[in-house]
């Protein structure tokens, strides 16, 4: 695994300064696209209930509530959940930290984590919260660097030498199966691997904005001919592990 550490942060009370700081400024989010691409894959079932841990602003949890579900988002970050409070201000939305999350066990029937995990102070126990709110026959769903990407990280490398740095707190790269060792030694089994790498927007402004950087169509479509292992980033579906103590 790589782990890049900025030395300003030596604890999460440190750590969640800086999130409130960066939601402050706007906050980090993926495109609407990519939402909704990954709730078509989920096979919802309305009236189910979704906890979307570390929600940032939002806009996950809003996209699954317009799809029937009862949802619940969570987030360490005051400023992350005041932005979101702007995108659906009937949101149910929660301070929380993703290590030590104040809900019963087995509340959840779905629990997405899109792309935080790798930022934990301790990614273990945030899997092993996952693996305790998750029902015997929920589906969690995982978004997790991988750091040979061969579209990022590799290009990366190649032209400066060091892996791709967005500044966050804490930055963690693994593979597809360092990561799937790392989710199933906490409280989880992998039932299916993805990728994400680039796939055609599915909104007008998602569209606008690939037009301008004409690079992410050519990225799309490429995407078929780059190796599973060197995708840019993997989506684990999980249950909760039978042997789970």
């Amino acid at each position: 695994m790589i782990e890049i550490r900025h030395n300003t942060i030596i604890d999460s009370s440190r750590s969640q300064f800086a999130y409130d700081k960066l939601y402050a400024l706007g906050g980090i989010d993926l495109s609407d696209s990519y939402y909704l691409w990954l709730l078509e894959k989920m096979d919802l079932i309305p009236g189910k209930v979704l906890i979307d841990i570390s929600c940032g602003r939002g806009k996950l949890a809003a996209f699954a509530k317009k799809k029937g579900l009862y949802v619940i988002g969570l987030d360490f970050s005051l400023s992350a959940i005041k932005a979101a409070q702007q995108i659906d201000s009937d949101l149910n939305l929660v301070v929380s930290d993703g290590e030590k999350i104040a809900l019963k066990e087995e509340c959840a029937d779905y629990i997405t984590h899109i792309g935080n995990l790798e930022h934990y102070q301790n990614p273990s126990m945030g899997i092993q919260e996952i693996a305790r709110l998750l029902k015997n026959d929920g589906i969690a769903v995982i978004l997790l660097p991988n750091g040979f990407s061969i579209a990022g990280n590799i290009q990366h490398v190649r032209k400066t030498g060091q892996v791709f740095d967005d500044g966050q707190p804490i930055q963690r790269y693994n593979t597809r199966e360092g990561w799937r060792e790392l989710l199933e030694a906490n409280g989880l089994v992998v039932i299916k691997t993805i990728r994400y790498e680039h796939f055609l927007p599915r909104t007008r402004q998602d569209w606008i904005s690939h037009l301008k950087r004409p690079s992410r169509l050519l990225r799309w479509a490429f995407a078929w001919a780059i190796p599973f292992n060197l995708s840019n980033c993997f989506v684990y579906f999980c249950q909760r592990s039978s042997t789970k103590k």
